[in-house]
């Protein structure tokens, strides 16, 4: 077996995960406080449909890797950090649901820094093309995402492109609905989910979620928010709200993931991208006295949301995350295993006030 095959079935974790509609959802949303009852209000989102708003758009990512694979193809480290910037204008249509509305995300990158590459300690930055740097830059932009929101800023749908994602499966990365801060949904560029009490300065709220979800287990997490005080953003008198994360450690048995992938049906292969031949051939190669074992855990999520309540609308989201995993392979040529971290920083601006489209 080799990298290679390895990596193919890393690559198939992102989409497995979204795959299939969690089971056994619980969820609890709770006040802690109030807050100030002097100053106390209902935080809602006030998107218009037929309007559009334009953010400016930083992210800085940092990941390393360090793999021993005897027998298996190689080993080695590597370590990447790169910086983009550019635009996300949001666009706005009526949602299906009473009160809710339709937001489609578009990003434009317009600048792309790799800060450094290395492999085994050596600098790669100047073994590098352009084209392999337009490829990089490529690869970083974020994809077209659609949600349908209530007016609390919960996700009801939510779309990349034209696949549909189940919206239960958000609440599983940290945050629930609107603010995933993880950057697994993308949700996390946007808001908090409010609360649908009245709240002041000094008010705490709480997002419990714990869900069962095929071939990951079960997803649990717990998000703290905190509105810390009042401030002037770019002449928008916002509330300053701070959340803070913990999702519960996650191993996956890729083995038992892939072999429930296998007996998928033809639409969900299609879904991937993939043949029956694909997965036949997938199958031949990787199910034979093979055992791989993947962990993960979000070491820090944290997140600062500028609120402007009487617009109803964000006007600056800074978020951070930082996560580690390991990777164990136990194959009848040999033993291997990976360690691997990332680390990323997303703020987003709002760049104008609402236009009519």
């Amino acid at each position: 077996m080799k990298l290679l095959v390895v990596g193919s079935v890393l690559a198939l974790i992102a989409g497995a995960c979204g795959s299939e509609t969690p089971v056994g959802e619980a969820r609890a949303f709770g006040i802690v406080d109030a807050g100030d009852a002097a100053d106390q209000q209902v935080l809602a989102y006030q998107y218009q449909p037929d309007s559009s708003l334009t953010y400016g758009l930083l992210m800085d990512m940092e990941m390393n890797a360090t793999m021993a694979f005897p027998g298996l193809g190689g080993s080695g480290d590597m370590s990447m950090g790169m910086s983009v910037g550019g635009s996300s204008t949001y666009d706005f249509a009526p949602g299906p649901q009473p009160g809710s509305v339709e937001l489609t995300m578009r990003s434009d990158l317009s600048e792309f820094d790799l800060t450094h590459f290395t492999v085994d300690g050596q600098s790669m930055t100047n073994q590098l093309s352009q084209a392999d740097i337009a490829a990089l830059s490529e690869q970083s932009a974020l994809p077209e995402v659609t949600v349908v929101l209530s007016e609390r800023g919960e996700i009801l749908e939510l779309r990349y492109g034209d696949t549909a994602m189940p919206a239960d499966f958000l609440s599983g990365f940290g945050a629930g609905g609107f603010s995933d801060p993880t950057g697994m949904s993308m949700a996390g560029l946007f808001g908090p989910e409010m609360p649908a009490e009245g709240v002041g300065v000094g008010a705490e709220w709480t997002i419990d979620s714990s869900q069962e979800v095929p071939f990951l287990g079960t997803l649990a997490s717990t998000t703290h928010y905190w509105i810390t005080g009042q401030e002037q953003v770019n002449g928008h008198d916002v509330l300053v709200i701070v959340s803070s994360s913990t999702v519960e450690d996650l191993e996956i048995d890729l083995m038992d993931m892939m072999e429930s992938m296998i007996s998928m049906d033809q639409a969900q292969l299609d879904a991937f991208g993939m043949t029956a031949q694909d997965m036949a051939a997938m199958q031949s190669e990787l199910m034979p006295d093979v055992d791989m074992t993947m962990r993960f855990s979000y070491d820090k999520i944290e997140g600062t949301t500028y609120f402007d309540p009487a617009a109803g609308l964000v006007v600056w989201s800074a978020n951070n995350a930082d996560m580690t995993g390991s990777m164990d392979i136990k194959t009848p040529d040999g033993d291997g295993s990976m360690t691997f971290g990332m680390s990323m920083e997303m703020q987003v601006l709002l760049a104008d006030d609402p236009e009519t489209t």
